[in-house]
């Protein structure tokens, strides 16, 4: 493997530009400046050893150069990122770009679904055929949920770049027209203006598409994480539900989390010193208030009905077992000598 990578990078050093690079650069140039777009084109220097040409221009590498940012798509991917873990997948759009044939047979639309034999076995160790696949606890079935998630979304995006590819295509079709001398007709040109802006509508549906795509995966390592934390249901599903950060996996949900804790547990130590509680009230339950009024009271009429209660019948059993422990009466013993006492 190390071989095959120094003879690969070898090769990239010594392959000339590829054209389809250059033309790249110079189109993104004029369309920056058409489309009023921030480029710094940050160029990223590679280091040069002792031993590389200083002369030769066609066995230097091309230094890559970063393409403009279009703000305008990245409004459309980060609109499901307010809440990763309740977003929806499957909106309802009034144009659907994503909806082109053989969807499902090509696993556009879920996850594959795992064979119900091998999964049961996996999880209770026989191969039963007639149950349903489910996964043993609830944590992993989260994950698969969120997984699912993710993929449905990735799925989207793909469809619909078939719809966008095929508007592209006929757009190059037309174009190609023009090029050879025929000419566009302005039916053709109403065409072509037609088709552009279709594609730029299939475009913003794949970018959400992919920005439903993130924050299910977002969501998903959150819950990795969280599965080692003993927090309850509300703050675990605060945390993955939370504003996807770039800079941070949870974003400043953490510390607001922690903040409410000791919000609470500063005005619990308030309460206890400035509120005393009545040592009559009953026991309490520790960390919540103790029963109220109408609970005690409950309790103690439960408890004097159970004391005048007449005692359960003994079985014969424990009548035996009393007869057996009892210690014997002197004068029942003494009578009985009597009574067995022979005459003379």
């Amino acid at each position: 493997m190390a071989v095959e990578e120094e003879a690969s990078e070898a090769a990239s050093f010594s392959r000339p530009p590829c054209p389809a690079y250059a033309e790249l650069l110079e189109v993104m140039e004029r369309a920056a400046g058409r489309l009023q777009l921030p480029w710094q084109r940050e160029r990223k220097e590679t280091a040069r050893g002792r031993l590389d040409e200083r002369f030769l221009s066609g066995h230097n590498p091309v230094t890559p150069v970063s393409l403009p940012f279009l703000p305008d798509l990245h409004v459309e991917i980060e609109k499901a990122w307010k809440n990763p873990y309740s977003a929806r997948i499957h909106t309802h759009q009034r144009s659907n770009f994503a909806d082109v044939e053989g969807l499902r047979q090509h696993g556009y639309v879920a996850m594959p679904p795992i064979d119900e034999t091998f999964s049961n076995y996996l999880v209770t160790g026989n191969a039963p055929s007639l149950k349903a696949p489910v996964l043993p606890s609830k944590p992993l079935k989260m994950k698969s949920r969120l997984n699912g998630k993710a993929y449905a979304a990735a799925g989207q995006a793909g469809a619909a770049l078939h719809s966008m590819a095929v508007l592209q295509a006929y757009q190059a079709d037309l174009l190609k027209d023009l090029d050879q001398g025929q000419g566009l007709s302005p039916d053709a040109v109403d065409e072509l203006r037609r088709t552009t802006d279709l594609a730029l509508r299939a475009t913003k549906q794949t970018a959400a598409s992919i920005g439903r795509s993130i924050p299910a995966m977002v969501a998903t390592e959150r819950h990795l994480w969280l599965n080692m934390a003993d927090i309850c249901e509300k703050e675990k599903g605060f945390l993955l539900d939370a504003l996807v950060s770039p800079s941070e996996l949870f974003g400043g949900s953490v510390e607001t989390v922690v903040g409410k804790f000791r919000e609470a547990r500063a005005r619990s130590a308030a309460y206890k010193n400035c509120i005393p509680l009545r040592s009559d009230s009953g026991p309490r339950h520790p960390g919540g208030p103790g029963p109220s009024r109408a609970e005690a009271q409950k309790q103690v009429q439960l408890s004097s009905v159970a004391a005048r209660a007449p005692p359960p019948p003994r079985s014969k059993s424990q009548k035996r077992r009393d007869t057996r422990n009892r210690k014997p009466d002197l004068r029942e013993v003494i009578d009985n000598r009597r009574q067995n006492k022979p005459r003379r």
